[in-house]
């Protein structure tokens, strides 16, 4: 019986070790909340502790340096520049027979966002076979004889930026489109020839030629002309100056004479156009 009994508590023993051997480990993996936050707080660290970090730059950043490097050779700050110098040649179109041009000089002076000019310059005018027919009859056409003139202008920025050229092999250029104001004063030293001192120092702030100055502009008159007695003009127009790295300059520009004087001038010559090139340098 004893026997009998040891035998079954050996057979439920052995069959308890069993079961036991057939059971699953037990899983040891974090839950799932927690190994997200531990990964999340991995890769904190991870963007932290980046040593290539440092060493990245934004898209838009890359792009301004790049742009700025590019540009910095051909862009050229006209604005701190101290004095422009130009020399001028000019082309008038007054609607007449003659033809008319000028050449002389030109100063500028850059003054924050505009820029100032002071000309000179010497209008020398002809004939025309036009004009020398005209002369054989008794029809006389107004017009200016050759004088010296004298431009005050402003000129205002309008759009300015660095521009590419064609052909490829010349250099990228500055360019500044201006829109111009002028006033134009037309001086005749042959007509104070005989005048008096004071008659004459008067006769330059007169906005109009008397008529003694006239009788001395009758010998360098064109024999078609009828001297215009205009000595004042208002103009406006645009054009573009355009710089070279070295602040070697272009400046072609085309100005409109405006009749807002003409009933202070007398003036007959109401509409007219200059064409101009300036080519100077800048210090």
């Amino acid at each position: 019986m004893i026997r009998e009994l040891l035998v079954a508590v050996l057979l439920a023993a052995s069959t308890v070790a069993r079961a036991a051997d057939d059971d699953p480990p037990l899983d040891t993996s974090p839950l799932p909340g927690a190994s997200d936050g531990e990964e999340g707080a991995d890769d904190e660290d991870g963007e932290t502790e980046d040593p290539l970090r440092r060493h990245r730059t934004e898209f838009d950043v890359l792009l301004d340096r790049t742009i700025g490097t590019a540009s910095r050779p051909s862009a050229f700050n006209w604005r701190r520049t101290a004095f422009q110098v130009a020399g001028t040649g000019s082309f008038l179109a007054e609607l007449n027979n003659f033809n008319s041009g000028r050449v002389g000089v030109l100063g500028r002076l850059p003054t924050g966002g505009t820029i100032l000019e002071l000309g000179v310059n010497y209008v020398f005018v002809g004939d025309t076979p036009s004009s020398r027919q005209l002369a054989l009859t008794p029809y006389r056409q107004p017009g200016r004889p050759r004088r010296l003139e004298i431009d005050v202008n402003l000129g205002i920025p309008l759009a300015e930026g660095v521009v590419t050229t064609s052909p490829k092999f010349f250099p990228a250029l500055q360019l500044v489109f201006n829109g111009y104001a002028s006033l134009r004063y037309s001086l005749y030293p042959q007509g104070f020839r005989g005048l008096r001192f004071r008659r004459a120092l008067t006769a330059l702030a007169v906005p109009s030629l008397r008529d003694d100055e006239l009788e001395n502009l009758d010998d360098i008159r064109l024999d078609a002309m009828q001297v215009d007695r205009g000595r004042y003009a208002l103009l406006l127009g645009f054009g573009n100056d355009i710089y070279f790295r070295q602040g070697l300059f272009l400046s072609p520009r085309v100005m409109f004479a405006v009749p807002l004087l003409a009933p202070a001038t007398n003036t007959d010559l109401l509409f007219w156009t200059d064409f101009s090139l300036a080519v100077g340098v800048a210090f």
